[in-house]
């Protein structure tokens, strides 16, 4: 399960506009491999009070991957797009991880 903040830049300082809630699943026999049900939600500016959710897989052995959108609400109502997502930082003792995720959305 996560509940994570989901600020404008990769910085520790940076302003919070929501949240990234959802559950990361182990996914392969192999090698780690996750799947990610993930939720943004927004809560500043015009964006306050939507969001857009992604289901995709997320190979620990890949920097940057893409998850489609799969569901979206308020200002994302009916749009399509999908999301770039590249690890920048990963701490596994305390369990941090900080992702850059570029979202493309057409409506």
């Amino acid at each position: 399960m996560a509940d994570d903040s989901l600020i404008e830049t990769t910085s520790h300082q940076s302003k919070r506009v929501g949240c990234a809630q959802g559950l990361y699943e182990s996914a392969c026999q192999h090698q780690l491999a996750i799947i990610m049900s993930m939720s943004f939600v927004f809560i500043d500016g015009l964006n306050n009070g939507s969001c857009i959710s992604l289901l995709g897989n997320n190979r620990s052995t890949v920097r940057v991957y893409k998850m489609p959108i799969i569901c979206d609400t308020r200002v994302f109502l009916l749009t399509s797009g999908y999301i770039i997502a590249q690890r920048h930082r990963a701490d596994f003792k305390s369990g941090d991880d900080i992702v850059g995720c570029n979202v493309i959305v057409v409506y």
